[in-house]
């Protein structure tokens, strides 16, 4: 007994400890589940960091950019932004292309709509290039750090459209490098004006040419790279008329005078091999001191040269290409990656850190208003920063930068080194900055006009036939008010031929197709109304058409509104047509989904407007009362029709050559416009007249209301109990003939 009693309490025991120790396990579980949630949102709260992905391109592995990204992000962290900002650094080891590639390389992620990176290092010059694809920083920064670059250069080289989409974040510039031990030598001062620099030169080589042959007098770097762009926008610069002058446009006096002095100075004191020399012979004379003048970018070079502004051709005149790199942020990267990417940009482009950036590497501060601190200028020559008048590189938004700077450096070198004379090298060049387009003054222009003036006279002279007894009777195919919307539809569509003149607008090009549109439904509609009533079917609905001529004008002529009102909630834009010839052009360009669609169905609409007119005079065609007007009607509607392919080919076409695609268009409207109008208006009454048909009686035959259709022999055994659309087909089939229609006396 006592032993069962004592198992009895064992077991109870027993099993009051598991259930304690499930108990217990339970808890404990739930407690960690617990801590794992707090840990979870405290993760969520504090600890979360946002990647911010950039790109940039460097010649060097020890590049500028990585110091920015290790700046930021200790920052970040002593500020807990919670932002991590990495960089993907394309350099010549990585990748094998040069920056022109790269430049390519950017435009096309940029158009994805996932984009790859967030934050964008570029060169400056590709700002219109990749402005569609960044947002507009005003829009997001503080308005003190906007003022900070409302001067200097920074809202030249870094707005699109109105917008800010980049700020500077280093800048190169160029200056004269004088070899001062030569100088000193001969008792000559730094050059401030090209006349110096060339009298200097030729009297310090003159004086050297027996002790040095390796000397040169001065480099030019007019060879065919970037390095020459750069030359050539800094020489004219620094060849404008005073120091407020603005960059001169190129084909003017003061740029062609600029020209023959820079070729004059090339043959007095250099050569075309000298100036042709690459930046490697440039680089190489500011190591080894043989040369008594250089220009190049703000380097480092022997001692035995001093840095000066480049020369002008007055004193106080200069000139010096912006070189260097801008930071952009893609539009398209979602709410929280902006904030977060316009923290690093306002860290960037800050005061302060521009401050610091201008102390440690003694380069130019983006930031102009730096130069009045006193901690700045111990350091740095404040008074000579100030001094350099910088040029950025413009260029038609419309060009790839890098094609307009190829062509830009071609033709003015057909002058430097050739025989090109400098007005047709200007004017070649000038053909790039320029839209062309034919106005009256223009040669064929001029023979346009006169030839729509013809034949305007003409059509408005023919008016008066109808007027004629003689030929009074073959207009009475249409009624008189149809004649008038046939007519004010021709004249409608001549309208699209005077919108052609002149450059292009978003007016003009809505008015040609509200000219097209509306203008071939008043002059075609009518010959419908006209045909339906001279084909006779005991269809109730067919009657009530014939019966309501103008309800198939008032319809059409609503679908012409509904899908006109399309295209206005949709504006045409203004393309830019860049020619290799460089005789550029602009075009009317529907770049929105439902303005394309809109514009392509009015197209078809009127086409099929014409196509069923031509099938309703192919039913008629064999009508001995109708068949003399209907061959006339027949080769206007083609006519008509293909008129209207052309110009929707002509559309589609790559046309080079703007004289060409004047022509072309206003020739295929012109017949679009007048072909149905001398066709079956003009040739036809005269035609008939010769012929002297009696029209009087044949219309009365053809138009008769109370005429019946009568079925062939073999369709009049079936027609008691045949449906309605059997008698429709077979009522249209005998339409063919010419011999089934009878006449109530």
């Amino acid at each position: 007994m006592n032993n069962f009693k004592s198992k009895y309490l064992l077991n109870n025991y027993s099993n009051d400890y598991k259930e304690l120790v499930i108990y217990i396990r339970n808890i404990d579980i739930m407690v960690k589940h617990f801590l794992l949630a707090i840990l979870i949102l405290l993760h969520i709260l504090y600890g979360y960091t946002i990647d911010i992905r950039s790109v940039a391109y460097s010649y060097f592995e020890d590049d500028i950019y990585s110091s920015f990204v290790n700046k930021f992000n200790k920052y970040s962290i002593e500020n807990n932004l919670n932002i991590t900002l990495t960089l993907n650094l394309f350099t010549p080891s990585n990748f094998s292309a040069n920056t022109v590639d790269y430049g390519d390389l950017l435009e096309t992620i940029l158009k994805r709509k996932n984009r790859k990176y967030d934050i964008y290092f570029f060169e400056y010059m590709y700002n219109n290039r990749y402005g569609p694809y960044f947002i507009d920083l005003k829009e997001y920064l503080p308005k003190e750090h906007i003022d900070l670059y409302s001067t200097g250069f920074a809202p030249e080289i870094g707005t699109f459209e109105n917008k800010l989409v980049s700020l500077p974040i280093i800048i190169n510039y160029s200056v004269l490098y004088s070899n001062t031990k030569l100088l000193e030598k001969y008792n000559k001062p730094v050059p401030e004006t090209w006349d110096e620099l060339i009298d200097t030169s030729k009297y310090i080589m003159e004086k050297e040419k027996e002790i040095d042959p390796e000397l040169i007098s001065f480099n030019g770097l007019f060879d065919d790279s970037e390095m020459g762009t750069c030359s050539l926008f800094e020489y004219i610069y620094s060849c404008r008329d005073s120091i407020d002058s603005p960059f001169p446009s190129f084909n003017n006096d003061t740029v062609a005078n600029a020209f023959k002095y820079l070729k004059d100075m090339k043959e007095k004191i250099a050569s075309n091999e000298q100036f042709k020399e690459s930046t490697l012979y440039t680089l190489e004379k500011l190591n080894d001191g043989k040369a008594l003048f250089v220009k190049y970018w703000n380097i480092t070079p022997n001692p035995v040269y001093k840095k000066s502004i480049i020369p002008g051709i007055k004193r106080g005149i200069s000139g010096s290409t912006i070189g260097g790199e801008s930071i952009g942020i893609g539009s398209d990267i979602g709410d929280k990656k902006i904030n977060a990417s316009i923290k690093i940009l306002e860290y960037i482009t800050s005061k302060e850190f521009r401050k610091n950036f201008t102390l440690e590497t003694r380069e130019y501060s983006t930031i102009p208003s730096l130069y009045d601190d006193d901690d700045i200028c111990e350091v740095v020559d404040c008074e000579f920063m100030k001094s350099i008048q910088f040029v950025p590189r413009k260029f038609p938004p419309e060009y790839s930068y890098d094609e307009y700077s190829r062509k830009f450096r071609s033709y003015i070198y057909k002058f430097l080194y050739g025989d090109t004379p400098i007005r047709e090298a200007l004017n070649e060049f000038d053909y790039l900055n320029k839209f062309y387009s034919i106005t009256i003054s223009d040669t064929v222009g001029k023979y346009y006009a006169f030839i729509l003036l013809f034949i305007v006279a003409i059509m408005i002279g023919s008016l008066v036939l109808p007027l004629k007894s003689d030929f009074r009777k073959y207009y009475r195919i249409l009624y008189p008010d149809f004649w008038i919307f046939s007519i004010f539809g021709t004249f409608l569509m001549l309208g699209s031929c005077h919108v052609g003149f002149g450059s292009v607008t978003v007016i003009k090009c809505h008015l040609r197709v509200l000219f097209f549109s509306f203008g071939v439904s008043f002059n075609i509609v009518p010959y419908i109304c006209m045909l339906s009533k001279s084909i006779h079917l005991k269809n109730k609905l067919w009657k009530k058409i014939k019966r309501n001529s103008y309800f198939i004008l008032a319809c059409v002529l609503l679908i012409d509104n509904l899908l006109y009102w399309l295209i206005l909630m949709n504006p045409f834009t203004i393309s830019k047509k860049m020619t290799k010839s460089g005789r550029n052009y602009e075009r009317c360009r529907a770049v929105v989904g439902i303005n394309v669609i809109a514009f392509y169905i009015i197209m078809i609409f009127e086409s099929l407007i014409v196509i069923t007119t031509l099938y309703l005079a192919y039913i008629k065609r064999n009508d001995e009362h109708l068949k003399n007007d209907l061959r006339f009607l027949i080769i206007s509607l083609y006519t008509t029709l293909l008129s209207i392919i052309l110009i929707v080919l002509m559309d589609i076409v790559n046309i080079n050559d703007y004289v060409t695609k004047f022509i072309l268009f206003e020739v295929f409207y012109t017949v679009l416009s007048t072909s149905n109008h001398f066709i079956f208006f003009v040739i036809r009454p005269i035609w008939l007249y010769n012929k002297k048909v009696d029209e009087d009686h044949e219309y009365m035959k053809a138009f008769r209301s109370s005429a019946i259709v009568v079925l062939n022999s073999s369709n009049q055994k079936t027609n008691s109990r045949a449906s309605n659309s059997q008698y429709v087909k077979s009522s249209i089939i005998n339409n063919h003939s010419n011999t089934n229609i009878q006449l109530n006396p």
